[in-house]
């Protein structure tokens, strides 16, 4: 019953007009992402101490794996059955998100998968999203919501990394790395369009682009947008050309926490990927891993992202981001 009514009020919020959403200042922003519906969640009743004006879920937000209907609908009633979480989205005006691999249903996937129809049912369900929805007609999940008013606007750009996401190859042994795709594309041809547009028109204040896997991060052997390289170009290339405001990516999926930094030709500062992960998952001790445009450590304690906007200054908002954990900030930079 509890579940009912959390999803009739998740409905109700995800229908608020366009004229409502544009009417509420935001100045705080939680994110997370590699959350196990089946494993203890302490990080709840945290972040509703921040009380967000936005809950943004980066990927993993359950591990479903399977293309069984009945399963993918299990997983995402167990967490709806979690109390901590119904009270912390009950306080918060506004969830919305996109997916990574295990909520799009099977590790590293991509558009070969055949159940994502089902994946995306399940998530818009689980989120609340109404038919009326652009994205519920067209193939995939991006989207985006711009929030506040006049000079106050923040836009939240979801990018879908999975559908649209051409094969990889991988190297034999004991620690497998993908290899480049120098020709495939990571989000579509229909998504670049749309995501091209969304930047050129965009008038926010503050953008913040949601993508599960790493933007900047180029080392590591696991997934990111440097294992297709022609698309990382391609993105960093629209950023730098016609992003506005203060604009940052924030991202999930490495079960790690840190803060990558990229400067732009053409922009006064640089370009933070803020990734967060995770809620529940993270690695069970420090790897040795290079990420030689971090400018934080690493973060291995279950952990969540902040981002916090003052508005004192209009037309140069101050925006800081970090990652915080049970006992408080973890990392953070200033923007």
């Amino acid at each position: 019953m509890r579940t009912f009514l959390v999803l009739l009020v998740c409905l109700w919020a995800s229908t608020l007009s366009a004229k409502e959403i544009s009417a509420q200042t935001i100045d705080t922003i939680a994110f997370g992402s590699c959350n196990s519906q089946n494993k203890p969640q302490p990080l709840w009743p945290v972040i509703k101490q921040e009380h967000p004006d936005i809950w943004i879920w980066t990927g993993d937000n359950v591990y479903a794996d399977t293309e069984d209907p009945e399963l993918f609908r299990l997983a995402y009633e167990r967490q709806l059955s979690n109390l901590d979480y119904l009270d912390f989205i009950d306080s918060v005006p506004h969830v919305t998100g996109t997916w990574d691999d295990h909520d799009y249903g099977v590790n590293d996937g991509g558009s070969e998968f055949p159940a994502k129809e089902l994946a995306k049912a399940e998530l818009y369900r689980f989120l609340g999203v109404p038919k009326s929805e652009p994205s519920t007609t067209r193939d995939g999940i991006y989207r985006s919501t711009q929030y506040g008013t006049g000079e106050r606007t923040v836009k939240v750009i979801l990018l879908d990394t999975r559908w649209f996401r051409d094969p990889l190859e991988r190297t034999s042994g004991s620690n497998p790395k993908y290899l480049p795709n120098k020709t495939g594309t990571l989000l579509g041809m229909a998504q670049w369009r749309w995501l091209e547009k969304e930047l050129k028109d965009n008038t926010a204040a503050v953008t913040v682009i949601v993508s599960s896997i790493q933007l900047l991060a180029q080392e590591h052997r696991f997934e990111k947008w440097a294992n297709f390289p022609n698309e990382r170009a391609r993105l960093l290339d629209l950023l730098n050309d016609y992003a506005k405001g203060k604009t940052l990516v924030i991202s999930g999926d490495r079960h790690a926490a840190e803060i990558s930094a990229l400067e732009l030709s053409g922009w006064k500062g640089p370009l933070l990927d803020v990734t967060s992960s995770g809620l529940t998952n993270v690695w069970r001790h420090k790897y040795e891993e290079t990420n030689s445009l971090a400018i934080t450590e690493k973060v291995i304690e279950p952990n969540y992202g902040l981002i916090k906007i003052n508005w004192d200054k209009l037309r140069d908002p101050v925006v800081k981001v970090s990652i915080k954990a049970q006992k408080g900030e973890l990392l953070s930079i200033t923007l």
